[in-house]
């Protein structure tokens, strides 16, 4: 399977109802993971040091993708929709041996272009 840009990382985008690779990927972001913490630290917290707990939420942050922009192109086009609507849109990014694949729904927060 050939991969475009991004070292060989795929996103993928929904496209009528089907996950469809991002044409003219030039370079992706992996996401980072991150677990919510709380600071807990009381005014008799030991040595005056902070204390932490851990809320029981997970979160994958948001991270960055730039392409070779053709309007032209559906998966572009999907991205446009995506961020024109309140709606989430089922994507995936892929590690280049794809023995990591990561599913999810995403907002698109910003479009930007040179």
């Amino acid at each position: 399977m050939t991969r475009q840009g991004g070292f060989g990382t795929t996103i993928k985008i929904t496209v009528t109802s089907t996950l469809t690779a991002v044409t003219h990927a030039q370079d992706i972001e992996f996401p980072e993971f991150e677990k919510v913490l709380a600071d807990i630290t009381g005014h008799d917290a030991p040595g005056g040091y902070e204390e932490i707990i851990a809320t029981g939420k997970r979160k994958m942050n948001a991270f960055k993708i730039k392409l070779t922009w053709d309007v032209a192109e559906a998966t572009h086009a999907a991205m446009v929709a995506a961020f024109n609507s309140d709606n989430t849109v089922a994507m995936s990014v892929e590690d280049p041996d794809g023995a990591e694949v990561i599913t999810f729904d995403a907002h698109i927060a910003k479009l930007g272009r040179v």
